[in-house]
C-alpha cells in the first residue's frame, strides 16, 4: 500500500464497533453459544472465578452456568479447585493447536531469532499477531535482569497502545488502518497516546523506517521497539516481534537494525 493511501487513510471517516468479537457476538440463545460465553468469561481476567463471576461475565443464569461447567469439566476444559474454577488442561492443548503455535509455523520459526535478540540486548522480547484491534501475545523471553512488563503469553492488549500493534497495522489493508484510527484508543497508562494525528504519525514513520516505537503507552517503566513478520508470497502481515527495555536505558544503536533483520530472517522462513 503507497503512503499517499496510507494518509488518505487518516482521514476516512468509518463506523466501526469498538467491542470485541465475543462481546455481544455469541448466540446466547444456544447451548454452543452459552458454554462458549461461560469459556470467554476466564478471558476478564482471575485464574480462578467462582459460579456467581462466570455467571455474571457470561451474562447467564447461575444455575446454567454451574450446568455447563460440570460437562466442561467432565470434558477437562475447565477444573474445580473447591468451590472455584479454572481453564483446564484440554484448552490449554486445544490452544497450542493454533496455527501460530504450530510446529514449523511462525511461534517456532521465530523462538531461535527471539533468543538470538535477548541474548545480545538482555531485552525482554515478545511475539504477537494482530486480533481484530488487539495484540495478541504469542511467545515472551526474558531474563532476570529484564525490564518488567506485564504482558502475558495468550494476554491480550489494544493494538495501538504497543510497538507491536503499530509495526502491524502500518503494514496492514487500507480499511484495518482507518478502523484502528477510528476507534478511540484506552488510555492505558498516563503516557498512552490516542490523538489519531499522533497516532497516524506513528504508523507512517513506522511504515519508513519498518520499525515501530513505544514510549510507556501499555507500561510505565518501558520503552519498546517493534518490526513486522510478513508471508514470502504476500504483503500480508503474519505478526510482529518487539524489543522491550527499562525507560532508564537507552535502545542500544544497533538494536533497531538487528530487530528488522530477525523479522525479515523470520518472514522468509515462514511458510
Amino acid at each position: 500500500m503507497a503512503v499517499a493511501t496510507l494518509v488518505a487513510c487518516s482521514t476516512e471517516a468509518v463506523t466501526a464497533d469498538p467491542r470485541p468479537a465475543s462481546e455481544g457476538g455469541t448466540a446466547l440463545g444456544t447451548s454452543v453459544g452459552k458454554a462458549l460465553a461461560v469459556l470467554d468469561a476466564f478471558r476478564g481476567g482471575g485464574q480462578l472465578l467462582g459460579v456467581s463471576q462466570i455467571a455474571e461475565r457470561a451474562h447467564i443464569p447461575k444455575s446454567t452456568a454451574h450446568r455447563l461447567l460440570g460437562v466442561l469439566v467432565d470434558r477437562g476444559y475447565v477444573e474445580r479447585v473447591d468451590a472455584r474454577y479454572q481453564l483446564g488442561r484440554a484448552a490449554f492443548e486445544l490452544g497450542n493447536m493454533v496455527a501460530e503455535c504450530r510446529p514449523r509455523n511462525l511461534r517456532a520459526v521465530a523462538i531461535p531469532f527471539m533468543t538470538d535478540l535477548h541474548r545480545t540486548f538482555d531485552a525482554t522480547v515478545h511475539l504477537a499477531v494482530l486480533d481484530g484491534m488487539d495484540v495478541l501475545y504469542v511467545e515472551k523471553i526474558y531474563g532476570h535482569n529484564g525490564v518488567d512488563v506485564p504482558s502475558l503469553i495468550g494476554g491480550r492488549v489494544p493494538a495501538m497502545c504497543t510497538a507491536l500493534g503499530k509495526a502491524m497495522l502500518a503494514y496492514s489493508g487500507d480499511a484495518t488502518i482507518a478502523r484502528a484510527l477510528s476507534i478511540r484508543v484506552p488510555r492505558l497508562t498516563a503516557k498512552t497516546m490516542t490523538n489519531p494525528s499522533i497516532l497516524f504519525d506513528a504508523l507512517l514513520r513506522a511504515r519508513e523506517t519498518g520499525v515501530a516505537l513505544d514510549r510507556e503507552g501499555s507500561s510505565l517503566g518501558a520503552h519498546c521497539i517493534a518490526a513486522p513478520v510478513r508471508r514470502r508470497s504476500t504483503p500480508e502481515v503474519l505478526g510482529a516481534i518487539s524489543m522491550s527495555f527499562p525507560m532508564t536505558e537507552k535502545i542500544p544503536p544497533t538494536a533497531e537494525r538487528l530487530l528488522i533483520r530477525s523479522a525479515a530472517a523470520i518472514s522468509a522462513r515462514c511458510p
